[in-house]
């Protein structure tokens, strides 16, 4: 059974937590505190696996709680819930192992979704703690656990080290999802790297080589990437080791290393001994960049928000931050802000929050975040423009329906040839026409229907396919539900 800690100031809160806890299929032991205090010295008296946590609390807020229990208690699954205002002061939060976050009101799908998603992380890890202790694990387990400093070295490695024997290591994360590139990784290898002694796969996708001290250096790993077409990878190349302690140090680091993968695009090559950590001077100025493009949303002025986007992504590329999450709330800052400013629907808010929190790289939140303020900001300047443009557009969409009601057409195919998104077109039409699209299309094609089921001999299937319709059942019902009456009855009342 899992342990849960739940920290909130307010007593309804806490019970809505462990009411949600309650409904799902899972069993826990439940704690709860009503500020971090309290929730820090329940941790030090109980074993608790995930920690929920409120923002805002009297005493100790959970802003110094996460920081404490994130340095003590190494294995905590910590996650958030508060206001989305509080996000503004929650950098110290988010470079703390958060997992996920909540936005008040919690919504109990996701809230469910969520915690299957850390139970399962929590099972994962206890599940391999207790792999690596078991005897008789293999060569590669042992291997892991002696580089995360959970276990003694394997003993030809100990053997080696005892010498006077220097190793570099280089470590790949390979996030291609070619198949047939990795495996010609794993193939080729050992031809590549001539000093090659050792390679580890430490987890899917994570590969450790341990090569003797010599000379294959940049060009020779980005060759071998590019000779297996792994298009997706971030390696970094290891200080020289030479004792157990070293490997280990040298292999953490690099690890460590791996997370600014987010921040870059394609095959990258970092050094062990590189730090391109924020400064105080950078976070001052992604603050400034951070007013500049609100100024521009809030004046609707597109090349300045653009400009000023472009110019936080490279800020943020060249002062590596401590926290995916972080640098994904300062965009969800920005989402937030174009929506606070959009009088047109472009559908709901959480849904673009949450795509934007799948991402995996730095450059696709860019592109996400600045396609959907170009949508935005043209869309506003169709509207203060005035009804021509709009009528237009309209126009143009009324002859595409006239003339390919029998194609497969739909709001999403129209809206790519009218180059605008499908929320904006859905409410530009019905504004000017009355009806939504979907439903104008359904109605251009039951009067072409009309026409033909009194005009000839058709077979209504036939007529069916001949208005747009490839499914006659289906055909049927949206005659019916329009109509009032079957396509047989009307044709048989028309004559």
């Amino acid at each position: 059974m899992l342990s849960v800690l739940i920290a909130d100031d307010e007593w309804i809160e806490r019970e809505g937590i462990s009411l949600l806890l309650e409904r799902s299929p899972y069993e826990f032991q439940v704690y709860m505190a009503e500020n971090g205090e309290e929730a820090m010295k329940c941790l030090e008296k109980n074993t608790v696996d995930i920690l929920f946590t409120d923002i805002k609390m009297p005493f100790m807020d959970g802003l110094e709680l996460l920081v404490q229990a994130n340095q003590t208690y190494k294995g905590l699954k910590i996650v958030i819930f508060s206001a989305f205002a509080d996000f503004d002061y929650a950098k110290t939060a988010l470079e703390n192992r958060v997992l996920h976050y909540f936005l008040k009101p919690i919504d109990p799908d996701e809230f469910q979704t969520v915690l299957a998603q850390v139970v399962e992380a929590v099972t994962r890890e206890q599940e391999e703690s207790r792999r690596l202790q078991r005897p008789g694990t293999g060569a590669e387990d042992v291997m892991a656990a002696f580089l995360h400093k959970e276990g003694p070295a394997p003993e030809w490695l100990a053997k080696l080290l005892e010498g006077s024997e220097t190793f570099r290591l280089q470590l790949y994360d390979i996030q291609d999802e070619n198949e047939t590139a990795i495996a010609a990784f794993y193939e080729r290898v050992k031809d590549n790297f001539v000093l090659l002694r050792s390679i580890i796969t430490v987890s899917e996708g994570i590969i450790l080589l341990l090569l003797d001290e010599g000379e294959e250096g940049d060009p020779a790993v980005m060759e071998f990437l590019e000779s297996c077409n792994i298009r997706q990878a971030c390696v970094v190349l290891g200080k020289e080791a030479g004792s157990c302690g070293e490997l280990q140090d040298s292999f953490l680091r690099m690890e460590e290393m791996l997370r600014f993968h987010f921040f870059m695009d394609g095959n990258q090559l970092l050094h062990g001994n590189e730090s391109n950590k924020a400064s105080g001077n950078s976070e001052q100025i992604i603050e400034r960049i951070i007013k500049e493009i609100y100024y521009g949303v809030d004046n609707n002025n597109l090349p300045y928000v653009t400009e000023n986007l472009k110019l936080l992504r490279e800020e943020l590329r060249s002062h590596i931050m401590d926290s995916q999450i972080y640098v994904k709330y300062l965009y969800s800052n920005i989402l937030k802000r174009l929506f606070d400013n959009s009088r047109i629907p472009y559908g709901d808010f959480k849904t673009h929050l949450d795509r934007l929190f799948q991402e995996n790289s730095l450059s696709g939140i860019h592109k996400m975040i600045l396609t959907l303020t170009v949508q935005f900001m043209e869309a506003h300047k169709a509207e203060e423009a005035g009804g021509s443009e709009q009528k237009k557009v309209i126009r143009s969409v009324i002859a595409i329906v006239e003339q390919r009601y029998q194609e497969d057409i739909s709001l999403q195919s129209i809206a790519e040839e009218v180059y605008l998104s499908p929320y904006y077109l859905s409410y530009l039409f019905k504004k000017e026409v009355g009806v939504s699209l979907i439903k104008y299309i359904t109605m251009t094609r039951l009067d072409k229907a009309k026409e033909l089921l009194l005009s000839g001999n058709m077979k209504i299937a036939e007529v069916a396919a001949k208005v747009g319709y490839q499914n006659y059942s289906y055909f049927n019902i949206t005659f019916k539900n329009n109509v009032g009456i079957s396509p047989a009855q009307f044709r048989e009342h028309g004559r």
